[in-house]
């Protein structure tokens, strides 16, 4: 094999065992429990699983879908999960090699994988989201070379749009609307971004959403849908592929 077919494997490799991770993590986080010390369980019976039973995706289909031990149906999510992980994996190999920047982007990913798994079925962002984000992103500016003084203006501003989108929808609708587990992620994603990218990154969140709360609806899931995944979406975009915000900003200047 070629070196560039061992190390496209690696990462395939590797997409798979995070995806094995990102699946406990957006389970466990929302009810409060533990994702490090305690060992893989079944959800149902709670025994404990096995070396056979965690490996990524194929532990799944050579047991049929099924718990091992008590037959439960296991959900297609764990599968599906670790696959669009992979996928993220090597997304960010190919673009960025095997590089200290390709390492970040790729635990990046993973956060906002759990966050957006996390949001889909739990309707929260976990605090540790949040922790996690904001030592990943001052190290990730840090080696590319962002101002201090953007960094902090980007914090400051996206917690401020935040509020503002928080308390307004709040006095204007008399209901909850943005929670504050999406008013703590704009500020970690103004870290991440900056001041300028800014506006882009809540047009496409936007755009994004208007999709995903149509999605929602046609499948059957009611009126309110997570606006988590939308923010999560757009901040993975614009800090993965940066020219996009400046093509935002290049082509209202051509219209204006």
């Amino acid at each position: 094999m070629t070196p560039d077919l061992i190390q496209t494997l690696f990462v395939i490799f590797t997409g798979l065992v995070f995806g094995s991770f990102i699946t406990l993590a957006s389970y466990r986080l929302p009810l409060g429990e533990d994702i490090v010390i305690e060992s893989s369980r079944c959800p149902v019976c709670r025994t404990k699983l096995g070396f056979r039973d965690l490996w990524p995706v194929l532990s799944w289909l050579f047991s049929g879908g099924k718990c091992r031990f008590c037959k439960t149906k296991i959900s297609v999510r764990y599968p599906l999960i670790e696959l669009i992980t992979a996928a993220f994996f090597l997304l960010i190999y190919k673009n960025y090699g095997l590089t200290f920047q390709a390492v970040l982007l790729a635990l990046f990913a993973v956060a906002l994988l759990v966050m957006i798994v996390a949001d889909l079925e739990h309707y929260i962002i976990p605090d540790e989201i949040h922790y996690a984000l904001l030592p990943l992103g001052l190290a990730y500016r840090f080696i590319t070379g962002m101002p201090a003084e953007d960094i902090a203006y980007g914090f400051l501003a996206g917690g401020a749009i935040g509020l503002t989108l928080h308390h307004g929808y709040r006095w204007v609708r008399k209901k909850e609307g943005l929670g504050y587990g999406d008013v703590k992620f704009l500020a970690i994603a103004g870290l991440w971004l900056g001041l300028k990218p800014l506006v882009p990154f809540l047009f496409f969140a936007g755009v994004l959403g208007v999709i995903f709360g149509l999605l929602w609806r046609a499948i059957g899931r009611g009126h309110i849908f997570p606006f988590g995944p939308a923010l999560a979406s757009s901040l993975f975009l614009c800090v993965m592929f940066p020219q996009y915000p400046d093509m935002f900003w290049n082509i209202g200047l051509f219209f204006g």
